[in-house]
């Protein structure tokens, strides 16, 4: 984590999350729940701190929507997402339309 801590503090978060993204796998086979966490959430504060939102719903799904991923780690992306996603008292955060036109289906 602190290499990729590195990565994103300097501005590459791609290269960050693909650092993670191995790391993840190995935490998910691995049966790992406490460490696959702690990257799943650390792999979305990177693309907050960013400012990437685009990035951050991808991230999102594509962590979400693994092979056999664990449910508590679905369950900590979304907890760890929900605050971002909320202005002020309750109002939902505009979904991209190509997100909208996916979950209208």
């Amino acid at each position: 984590l602190e290499q990729s801590a590195e990565l994103a503090k300097s501005g590459q978060v791609k290269e960050a999350l693909a650092m993670l993204a191995a790391l993840e796998k190995r935490c998910r086979v691995g049966n790992d729940t406490s460490n696959l966490i702690r990257v799943c959430e650390t792999s979305l504060q990177y693309c907050k701190d960013a400012g990437d939102d685009e990035l951050l719903l991808t991230t999102l799904q594509t962590l979400a929507t693994r092979r056999s991923q664990k449910t508590q780690a679905i369950r900590a992306l979304v907890q760890k997402c929900i605050p971002w996603c909320i202005d002020g008292q309750y109002q939902p955060v505009s979904v991209p339309d190509t997100q909208k036109k996916a979950r209208d289906k």
